[in-house]
């Protein structure tokens, strides 16, 4: 007999929730990148740098996200005493998430800063 605990199906629907939420939110630091990098033409207005600055630094939270994903993928849970369900595995997403968010505002890594300074700088075309 099957027990509601030993049904698996019903968390497939969370898992692509939370990938879709995932490829949503690359989309939207895409956008935001591209949007502000048009918005460049010449100097940089107050509201665009800003707009500029919070994208790189989402950028790199996601990146710092994808980072620990694939280090938390090598730890071995096997002799864990409590084994993990689904339940911790999106917890310690959401978790990691919320990291990787505090790790990129701490500006600590430098990629939102070199981000920053690439679209920023004057492009200087070859004369010939």
């Amino acid at each position: 007999m099957d027990s509601v605990f030993t049904d698996l199906s019903r968390f497939v629907p969370m898992q692509q929730a939370l990938d879709s939420s995932a490829r949503a939110q690359l989309d939207l630091t895409k956008q935001n990148l591209e949007g502000a990098g048009k918005s460049m033409a010449g100097n940089l207005d107050p509201k665009n740098s800003a707009r500029l600055k919070q994208a790189c630094t989402e950028f790199e939270a996601l990146f710092i996200k994808q980072m620990l994903d694939s280090m938390r993928k090598t730890i071995n849970k096997q002799d864990d005493m409590i084994k993990p369900g689904i339940a911790d595995n999106i917890f310690q997403d959401m978790l990691y998430d919320e990291y990787s968010r505090k790790m990129a505002k701490t500006g600590d890594f430098g990629i939102a800063d070199m981000l920053y300074k690439q679209f920023t700088q004057k492009v200087i075309q070859p004369t010939g």
